[in-house]
């Protein structure tokens, strides 16, 4: 796909143009205008999707993950997640009852399937107002305000897991997330250390998929390529950690693929419900891109025996925020049986 082709148009969705009466295949290609909002890491879009009248096949995308970051396909996984639930909460808000079956091994084709149900009931488990939130979310990456989060948001967040597969916990301690914040350091100039891994970075930033202007997204990439700015990115992503109220921690009992998926699942929600509450999200992902500092976490977090999935700082800003851009879903559709 051509980087020329992304767009923030794709936000822009009115829900009255829903083809109510149209055949299912129409409408669940509608709902797909929702899953592609979706976060990714470095907004690579790792998805592909497929319907065939009241199916929907969800595939990875894999000439977009992230090789050298995402070794394991953790983040691409979770991108996928995100991309499921986002088509979920759009299938309910329009009256679809929906089954998800996942590839539990992970290297099937495709990783998930949606079977839209309209005669059944729709799902109500999750907290009200995400579905508004879809063309709403975005990722704050300012220092947050020392505003605590209240007890009633908290316990929303915590609404947003309901299955037994994931676990969210909530790090306020702050010795902790100062500890958490070295680590973040010590991971990023690990990382940036690394010339394969700022050649990746560096792609992302050159097509501008990271929102920058033409200009602005090649100037980033030069830098980033040529010169190894891990003290600025360590010291600034500390600091970004230690100004959040609240880092969010997604664990799972084990780290198949299905339960990556699950996890961004549950992440979409709560970044969902926390929009819908006014509090900005911002995923950080350098800590779990490094196996030993991964198990760092897990002993910090004292998390028992989970597995550390998705790290996450949560809090309140004023600054405004523009939404990334997204290709169109004609780029990532098929509607081939």
């Amino acid at each position: 796909m051509n980087s020329d082709e992304l767009t923030t148009a794709v936000w822009e969705i009115d829900e009255d143009e829903f083809p109510s009466d149209g055949p299912i295949r129409e409408r669940a290609q509608f709902l797909l205008r929702y899953a592609i909002l979706a976060p990714s890491s470095h907004n690579s879009q790792p998805w592909r999707f497929a319907v065939h009248d009241d199916r929907i096949r969800i595939f990875a995308d894999e000439t977009r993950w992230l090789e050298v970051a995402d070794h394991d396909k953790r983040e691409l996984q979770i991108s996928l997640g995100c991309a499921i639930e986002n088509l979920c909460i759009a299938a309910a808000h329009f009256g679809f009852g929906y089954r998800i079956e996942y590839d539990d091994a992970g290297d099937g084709d495709p990783i998930a399937t949606v079977t839209l149900h309209p005669d059944a009931t729709p799902s109500n488990t999750r907290p009200p107002g995400l579905f508004d939130q879809l063309t709403e979310r975005y990722t704050s990456h300012d220092l947050f305000e020392e505003r605590p989060l209240s007890q009633f948001t908290r316990d929303i967040l915590r609404q947003c897991v309901f299955d037994g597969d994931v676990s969210l916990h909530l790090i306020e301690d702050s010795d902790r997330k100062r500890s958490i914040g070295e680590l973040q350091a010590a991971a990023d100039l690990r990382l940036m250390d690394d010339r394969e891994y700022r050649k990746e970075l560096g792609y992302w930033l050159g097509i501008g998929a990271l929102g920058q202007s033409w200009l602005t997204a090649r100037i980033a990439q030069a830098v980033v390529i040529a010169f190894d700015l891990g003290n600025r990115e360590s010291q600034n992503n500390s600091k970004l950690i230690r100004s959040a109220p609240v880092l969010g921690l997604l664990v799972t009992e084990t780290d198949a693929p299905a339960a990556r998926i699950k996890t961004g699942r549950v992440y979409e929600r709560v970044a969902l419900a926390a929009s819908a509450n006014s509090v900005a999200t911002h995923p950080m992902s350098q800590i779990l891109e490094l196996p030993e500092k991964r198990d760092e976490l897990e002993t910090l977090a004292a998390i028992g025996d989970g597995v550390p999935q998705h790290l996450f700082r949560l809090g309140y800003t004023d600054e405004p925020t523009d939404h990334m851009p997204r290709w169109p879903l004609e780029k990532v559709l098929s509607t081939q049986p």
